[in-house]
């Protein structure tokens, strides 16, 4: 689902879905495993993780990052309660 957030990445038809709609859809679709992508970033995994995602998806945080194999690394750590 998203963007959960706003990106950069590309230009959206529609508006950021925020973390209760994230939830909302999660109710709906569930046990369908849910995908969360958009604006996303390690400090915003907990709401997201949170609201029902199963699992976020991410490119500019890590593409755009001075260091993006640190970065991964973050990510690697931050998400591995999740796993």
């Amino acid at each position: 689902l998203g963007p959960v957030y706003p990106t950069i990445l590309k230009q959206m038809k529609w508006a950021p879905q925020g973390l209760e709609r994230l939830g909302e859809w999660k109710r709906r679709i569930a046990p369908t495993p849910l995908v969360a992508i958009g604006g996303l970033n390690p400090d915003r995994l907990e709401g997201v993780f949170g609201c029902g995602a199963d699992s976020a998806a991410v490119v500019t945080d890590i593409t755009l990052n001075a260091d993006p194999e640190a970065r991964t690394r973050e990510w690697l750590e931050k998400t591995g309660r999740w796993r």
